[in-house]
């Protein structure tokens, strides 16, 4: 009998190449893959009463809203519940666009700090920190995603 040779083909995905990010953006701090930002948009749609009922360390979600006809490189924060608070600002959704893309899931936050009054006419804001996956994580088959990483910041 003939020996039969079975090679394991690995499916690789298309090189990813990242931008590198800068230390500050407008409203915003980048510390290694860690970015803390001011969400913009709370006082559009009805989001201040949102914004009201957020508490300190909440959980939110950043997705990409490729589809938005202001900005197609937006990014939607929302509450756990679905609730949309607002969007990252401009620029810094355009130099993070690119990992949201390549990561193709929804990344995990929390809220830092609520800022603002909503007595005499006073908005409320909101201000958020997330992660950015590691490279590793970025795959071009759908898998889900690795939570184990984006918990790992938490006390």
């Amino acid at each position: 009998m003939e020996s039969q040779i079975i090679e394991k083909i690995v499916k690789t995905g298309p090189d990813v190449h990242l931008p590198k990010l800068l230390s500050t953006y407008p409203h915003a701090r980048v510390k290694g893959r860690v970015i803390t930002t001011n969400v913009v948009g709370v006082t559009f749609e009805g989001r201040q009463e949102i914004v009201a009922r957020l508490q300190t360390g909440d959980r939110i979600w950043l997705e990409q809203e490729p589809a938005n006809p202001h900005d197609h490189n937006a990014i939607k924060v929302s509450r756990s519940n679905g609730e949309q608070i607002g969007y990252l600002n401009r620029y810094l959704a355009a130099n993070i666009v690119s990992y949201f893309q390549a990561y193709g899931y929804p990344v995990k936050g929390r809220v830092i700090t609520l800022t603002g009054s909503g007595w005499n006419g006073y908005s409320l804001g909101v201000v958020i920190s997330f992660k950015l996956p590691k490279p590793k994580q970025f795959n071009s088959e759908p898998l889900t995603p690795s939570f184990d990483d984006w918990d790992e910041w938490d006390n």
